[in-house]
């Protein structure tokens, strides 16, 4: 794993760095092509949705059915309790290890934020059901984190709400979006494959060039 720590980043860098796969790490950047997860070694694949080439499909007009008595709304990012409070019970249902919180997930212990971050909510009525974060650079964004209420699994929020993003980068003129990795044989990141399937393009680290997934 490489790892660069970061005191500025410009709108360009961010997207040469995804561009070569690297990843955002609270206020630093990262990449890599092997993971630990659950005390095991995984091969890990980074991926982009070239918007372009992404549009309304069938999978996205099933979650919209799911999920059209609910509010949304995309804000520049402003962590609040009600945040925090709804991702610590998200990581509580997960079987997966999560950082101890949203502040640390995105900040660690920096006082200032090198990203251009915004954020997702969802509500039912006035409640605070689902949010997420993702970062915007030139022409491309990344997707950060997802989190809902456990009682509302069934709706799906967490993959409605990645598909939300993307609609409103591309409805930004963004080209790129990119939701980070996915590995092979573990199951937790399967989703990640599930978006934008005609428009879902892979790294090859050894071309040193994105290819169609599919």
């Amino acid at each position: 794993m490489q790892i660069v720590e970061l005191l500025n980043l410009s709108p360009e860098e961010l997207d040469r760095y995804l561009a070569n796969g690297w990843f955002r790490m609270n206020q630093a950047i990262f990449t890599t092509h092997i993971e630990w997860l659950n005390d095991s070694l995984y091969l890990v694949i980074w991926l982009r949705i070239k918007l372009k080439d992404f549009n309304t499909d069938k999978k996205y007009n099933e979650l919209h059915k799911k999920n059209k008595s609910f509010r949304t709304e995309i804000t520049t990012a402003a962590l609040t309790e009600k945040h925090e409070e709804l991702f610590s019970l998200y990581k509580k249902s997960k079987p997966f290890e999560a950082s101890s919180s949203l502040q640390s997930l995105l900040y660690h212990n920096k006082s200032y934020n090198v990203y251009n971050t915004w954020m997702i909510n969802v509500f039912d009525g006035n409640e605070l059901i689902g949010a997420g974060f993702f970062d915007i650079g030139k022409n491309s964004a990344a997707g950060i984190s997802s989190f809902y209420h456990p009682d509302y699994n069934k709706y799906s929020i967490g993959l409605f709400m990645i598909y939300e993003k993307m609609f409103y980068c591309k409805g930004k003129g963004l080209k790129y979006f990119y939701p980070g990795y996915y590995a092979p044989h573990y199951p937790a990141f399967d989703y990640k494959l599930k978006i934008g399937k005609p428009a879902l393009e892979f790294y090859n680290p050894v071309q040193e060039e994105w290819v169609l997934f599919y």
